[in-house]
């Protein structure tokens, strides 16, 4: 099952992922009114030193106001 993202024009899939409990309490104490899997996904770009990142916030930024 798979989406587009507008705001970088890639294709998302759904995936499941399981984590400790203690992982999921610092990520939620850690991401604010973001979105778990945003912030997630985030994190990810970050530490593999996407790009992408950029245009995805920017994109986000906008779509907000």
């Amino acid at each position: 099952m798979t989406s587009s993202t507008i705001a970088v024009n890639d294709n998302t899939v759904k995936l499941g992922i399981t984590l400790p409990k203690s992982i999921i309490q610092k990520i939620d104490q850690r991401r604010g009114d973001i979105a778990r899997s945003r912030y997630i996904r985030r994190a990810v770009e970050k530490y593999l030193g996407s790009k992408d990142i950029d245009k995805v916030a920017a994109a986000a930024k906008t779509r907000r106001k």
